[in-house]
């Protein structure tokens, strides 16, 4: 799952709100706030990544194994 406040923050000092991130990231309109409730794709994550300069795994939640 994605940890949606790190997402907001990361997006924020790239000066993108989730509309404008979608955008950049080729993902359709509301995508990104569905991700609060379910999985999304991998490309998807990886598409948000590249926009925000990050990797993968600062997005995710990473659970106990």
């Amino acid at each position: 799952m994605i940890n949606m406040e790190v997402l907001k923050q990361k997006a924020d000092a790239k000066g993108l709100n989730f509309s404008a991130l979608e955008r950049r990231a080729d993902l359709g309109n509301g995508v990104i706030a569905r991700w609060a409730t379910s999985s999304p794709s991998l490309t998807s994550i990886q598409k948000v990544a590249a926009v925000l300069e990050c990797n993968i795994d600062d997005l995710i939640i990473k659970e106990a194994v």
